[in-house]
């Protein structure tokens, strides 16, 4: 009996512990932050860029032997839209900077110095000049949380100088500005270091295509004047909306 006793009051004790237990709250895990890259946004940015070019003559031959470098740097505004789907965004961008690129050498390539060129002399020197540069490109990119990796490419338009320069007091004898179209590609890493501003590095590749001029002067006329750049930058932007999304549970 004795034992019939405890083990009934044992029983009893245990479910009233279980169902004590059960009624106890389960604390839910913590929520996690996903971060919004969707929404219109606007921005600065600057760095540098490292370019070539050359100057053709009318039958076809560089005036420059390898041709030649441009350098300079870089600063303007950008606005875009960003459409975030799942971790995959799309988005398009367009940016206009000011542009301080510049190169010159002299002409070398002449036949008499085992050149090819007919025209070339070297009492000149060519140079080229950009002077701004615009874009407008298609992003697409895999966000992981806060950080945007992503590919770019479309659409480039610059403002170029191109001329002739006396070798010795180096004194423009010659100049022509041209509106240069042609295409950029490249690819970026974007940081959102707040709910609505995010940073950016981007390295650019730009082709335009070649236009000359034509002058009197016996080393002048050029049937093209080719450029093609690369560009290194850096950015920050402003998004409109978007920002961290809280995943709820």
């Amino acid at each position: 009996m004795k034992n019939i006793i405890l083990g009934a009051v044992s029983a009893l004790l245990l479910g009233t512990t279980t169902g004590l237990a059960a009624d106890l709250p389960v604390k839910a895990p913590p929520p996690v932050v996903i971060y919004d890259w969707t929404g219109f946004y606007i921005g600065v940015s600057g760095g540098g860029s490292l370019g070539g070019s050359n100057h053709v003559d009318p039958a076809g031959q560089n005036l420059t032997a390898d041709g030649f470098n441009l350098k300079g740097g870089l600063v303007g505004g950008t606005i875009g839209y960003n459409w975030q789907v799942s971790s995959f965004v799309l988005g398009f961008e367009g940016d206009l900077s000011w542009v301080g690129e510049y190169g010159n050498h002299d002409d070398n390539n002449n036949i008499t110095n085992n050149g090819s060129s007919l025209f070339a002399d070297q009492t000149f020197k060519s140079f080229t000049k950009e002077n701004w540069l615009g874009t407008a490109r298609v992003r697409a990119g895999y966000a992981v949380n806060n950080l945007l990796f992503y590919g770019t490419g479309g659409w480039a338009g610059a403002g170029v100088d191109a001329g002739i320069k006396n070798l010795a007091s180096n004194a423009t004898v010659f100049s022509s500005s041209s509106t240069r179209n042609g295409w950029v590609a490249g690819a970026g890493l974007e940081w959102g270091f707040a709910p609505n501003w995010s940073t950016k590095f981007e390295l650019l590749y730009t082709k335009f295509d070649d236009k000359g001029f034509v002058t009197a002067l016996g080393d002048g006329t050029r049937s093209a004047v080719t450029l093609d750049d690369y560009i290194f930058r850096v950015g920050i932007n402003y998004r409109f909306g978007g920002g961290p999304v809280v995943a709820k549970y």
